[in-house]
């Protein structure tokens, strides 16, 4: 018994000791990239774009294509482990997207036709900014794996609400070098639990507060067939349905899926209701026994048909902005829906369990929200809050956008970004 405790602590002193020196490596190894770049004068850039709803990055690109300093490239890049259905989607939504913003970019060939861009050979990139911090997401020739020799950077794709190693302590957040985070409570937690410490961390704001602050009141939701005023609901499911991904189950979809169509057709004269997947729900539903392909699709379907009824799988700032209410289990939009002020309902059946698994400032910010656990609930929400008006929350809604979701020091989150960039190389 003794032996074997002795060769638990022995492998576990090589594993801290590997790390170090990986750590203490990509350190050095930054410093010799940044020397370069300070020299050069020119910092060669590239942006990884995934899917539209995780492209955080637009208005950063515009600022660095605005500094001749920065040459800035835009690599299309679905993740593999994504359904080809759901990748054909997402690569087709991001060509759309980028020639509507006039962002050049480096395409895709989902045919496998040709092999993958060459990041690496044919740029050569000082800067790499990613829009989720894992390895193994994407192709080899793309993925954060090959490029630990150069200066990787991140925004959050979502406001961070969790705790512990799966949010702050993966091989990446220590070894990037820099992590543009929101605000200094979610630094103090990267300084916790990071292996790093946060060294790395940087405070910018969140880069969705850009595209808020910048709404230009587009509006994306269908036009109806009659003149009736409508309240709009965003109703917008998260994909957990177990433990696989190695956190709490949130995910509410299988139970709620009939009942919120049951209520789209009920209120139909009173509402209209956008349906907003998670991203991965419709790669999940597909494997799901229950589901498959053909249920999944008609269930889409029915949401991009009906009358009172749109699905949005895009940006979803305007679709957000224009709305009057957002119903959901998407830890990401637990805070990202305050920057709009509006009422929102969070569904868990077990909320106060799900509770332990956050953040001071998560838990801060559900005390923000309405929370629904069952079906009368949700319909009370509806029926009190959206159409009767009755919105108690909205004051302190308005004191904890104040207080924790402002960009620092009265700049853009891209300006404060720029600004860490030129004053981290040297300029």
């Amino acid at each position: 018994m003794k032996s074997k405790l002795l060769d638990i602590a022995k492998k576990g002193c090589r594993y801290i000791y590997l790390h170090a020196w990986q750590y203490r490596r990509a350190e050095h190894v930054q410093q010799q990239r940044v020397d370069m770049v300070r020299q050069r004068g020119e910092a060669r850039v590239v942006f990884i774009a995934m899917s539209v709803s995780l492209w955080k990055y637009q208005h950063l690109v515009e600022t660095l294509r605005a500094d001749r300093r920065f040459k800035v490239t835009v690599v299309l890049s679905p993740a593999l482990d994504f359904d080809s259905q759901q990748q054909t989607r997402d690569v087709e939504a991001l060509r759309s997207y980028f020639q509507q913003k006039q962002v050049p970019y480096i395409d895709f060939d989902l045919t496998g036709k040709t092999r993958p861009f060459d990041i690496k050979a044919k740029l050569d990139p000082d800067i790499i900014f990613y829009p989720q911090p894992y390895e193994h997401l994407l192709v080899p020739e793309h993925d954060c794996l090959a490029f630990y020799d150069r200066l990787l950077c991140f925004y959050p794709y979502s406001f961070m609400t969790g705790k512990g190693k799966l949010t702050y302590d993966f091989h990446f957040h220590n070894l990037a070098w820099r992590l543009y985070y929101p605000n200094e409570e979610i630094r103090r937690e990267a300084q916790k639990t990071a292996w790093n410490k946060g060294r790395n961390v940087r405070i910018v704001g969140h880069p969705n507060g850009d595209d808020f602050g910048a709404w230009n009141g587009q509006d994306p939701w269908n036009k109806m067939s009659d003149s009736r005023p409508r309240k709009r609901i965003i109703w917008a499911p998260h994909f957990s349905f177990d433990d696989k991904f190695g956190q709490l189950p949130r995910g509410n979809f299988l139970w709620m899926a009939h009942f919120m169509l049951d209520l789209a057709q009920r209120y139909q004269e009173f509402v209209q209701i956008a349906f907003k997947p998670h991203p991965r729900l419709l790669t999940e539903l597909y494997a799901h026994p229950e589901w498959g392909k053909q249920r999944t699709d008609e269930y889409y379907q029915l949401w991009a048909t009906m009358p009172n009824t749109q699905l949005e799988t895009g940006q979803y700032v305007d679709l957000f902005m224009s709305s009057d209410a957002m119903i959901h289990d998407s830890a990401s939009f637990v805070i990202e829906y305050l920057y709009t002020h509006k009422p929102v309902m969070y569904v868990s059946r077990d909320i106060e369990h799900f509770l332990t698994g956050q953040t001071m400032l998560s838990c801060e910010a559900f005390r923000q929200l309405y929370i629904g656990k069952n079906e009368r609930q949700i319909i009370d929400f509806v029926d009190q809050v959206v159409l009767g008006g009755d919105d108690p929350m909205m004051p302190q809604r308005q004191a904890f956008y104040q207080r924790y979701l402002m960009p620092p020091d009265g700049k853009t989150v891209a300006q404060n970004t720029l600004d860490d960039l030129v004053k981290s190389i040297g300029w």
